[in-house]
């Protein structure tokens, strides 16, 4: 029996809720903070448009290519330097966010566990070594059997339990700034209106300028919806729903209530300060630690898809050896590197990371698209280049309708001009990233 399109829409949807919320979520109340109210409203608004355009643009890319992975579509627009390009980015992104990932789960854990047991110590073992205890345990019994599941969707349920959470977190965030009236607006503390220069926005703009990207999973999880032009209309509707609503509400109500709960005492892992009191505050990081640990296994998948399309070829036969085999290795390299070198890892990841998202997020996206739309302008020479042109030209009877593409798609403008500002934005983001990750390396002032 055929999926119905509304249960496969909604089943991406939460899968892509999972995937663009994940550790996100705890550094926004600190970016709205430095950059005050309008200001971050606005340039998360921008952000979230300019995610949704290249994601369509992917998705375009996509049904004019008749390839459903990123580095397939690279390799038909542009060959094999195009392609070994992309696979290199895509990596480097997910090999460093879940590094970074890893990182978190070994320093929210541990303190879960201090909280909840106080004035009782905890075990060393859990909470010892950097939290390398914690951080292993979580990733045994809760990370690696969701990351052997074979296909994405299949973290739906996973991801109705991490939007509890989520919900939870928000009205226990709502609830404090409005029980203690707004003190950072009353004090002045967050401007409401105005833009503060201070030595953190750089980290701030940064902070929401990577809290909107799903592309690298969702060409994975294209490749599970229904084939054709109504499976890449089916998840550019739960792209958008997930880039300009969910994700959007979710960090303005915990970026606008949280800095306005502690102003510039914020911080950057917003756990960190005070929301309840004694043993409640410990389930709160108890529940947000297995929330961080459920977000990981999207990031795995779209890795292993990766590698698996570079190993056996984006049409191999599933293979459930291969499957074991990648996705212990992906795991384990991951989990090793980030217990070996707690300290450095997310300092050097950082650097890697900030470059990718550029790449991945931006300036790639924006290249195929370019690509595609000049081959389709050039005449055919021969027959066979006029059918193969005829795959890349746009059928109105057959291209399925994307929302921004009714938009901004007419004519160079939107063709070419908003394309190009989009790429140029992600570059000043990635350089703001790239500033702050070297600052702090190497003690830099900011």
């Amino acid at each position: 029996m055929a999926e119905k399109p509304g249960t496969a829409r909604w089943s991406a949807a939460a899968t892509l809720t999972l995937s663009i919320l994940g550790s996100s979520v705890l550094p926004i109340p600190f970016a709205f903070s430095k950059m005050g109210v309008l200001v971050g409203l606005l340039t998360m608004a921008i952000v979230a448009g300019s995610n949704c355009l290249t994601s369509n643009l992917l998705l375009g890319a996509a049904f004019k290519t008749g390839n459903a992975s990123y580095e397939g579509i690279a390799e038909a627009a542009g060959g094999r330097r195009w392609k070994a390009v992309t696979q290199t980015s895509l990596i480097l992104l997910l090999v460093g966010t879940l590094i970074g990932d890893w990182c978190l789960l070994s320093d929210v854990g541990p303190r879960a566990l201090q909280r909840l047991t106080a004035p009782t110590p905890s075990p060393a073992w859990l909470v010892g070594s950097s939290g390398r205890g914690t951080m292993i345990l979580l990733a045994m019994l809760v990370v690696l059997p969701m990351c052997l599941l074979r296909r994405m969707r299949s973290l739906e349920l996973a991801a109705s339990a991490g939007a509890t959470v989520i919900i939870a977190i928000i009205a226990i965030v709502v609830h404090a700034a409005i029980s203690t009236g707004f003190p950072a607006i009353a004090t002045g503390e967050l401007p409401l209106y105005t833009l503060q220069i201070s030595k953190d926005l750089p980290e701030a703009f940064s902070i929401l300028g990577y809290g909107f990207y799903l592309q690298p999973m969702m060409l994975p999880l294209l490749a599970e919806m229904p084939a054709g032009s109504l499976g890449v209309k089916l998840t550019n509707q739960a792209m958008c729903l997930v880039t300009l609503i969910v994700a959007p509400a979710v960090y303005g109500m915990l970026g606008i209530f949280g800095a306005a709960r502690y102003g510039a005492a914020t911080q950057g892992d917003m756990l960190v300060n005070t929301w309840l009191h004694g043993r409640a505050e410990g389930i709160l990081d108890l529940a947000t630690t297995l929330y961080l640990s459920i977000s990981i296994p999207p990031m795995q998948m779209s890795l292993r898809y990766t590698l698996d399309c570079l190993i056996a070829g984006e049409h191999a036969p599933y293979s459930r050896a291969r499957h074991w085999a990648e996705t212990l290795g992906i795991v384990l390299a991951t989990l090793a590197t980030s217990a070996a070198y707690p300290q450095y890892s997310e300092k050097i990841f950082a650097i890697t990371g900030a470059t990718a998202v550029c790449l991945v997020c931006y300036v790639i996206p924006v290249a195929i698209h370019l690509k595609l739309r000049a081959r389709s302008r050039q005449p055919p020479e021969s027959d066979m280049q006029a059918d193969a042109q005829d795959a890349l030209l746009e059928d109105p009877a057959e291209t399925p309708k994307l929302s921004i593409r009714a938009r901004v798609w007419q004519g160079s403008f939107g063709q070419v001009v908003v394309p190009l500002a989009v790429a140029a934005m992600g570059v000043l983001f990635s350089l703001a990233a790239l500033w702050v990750s070297t600052a702090s390396w190497i003690h830099l002032p900011l």
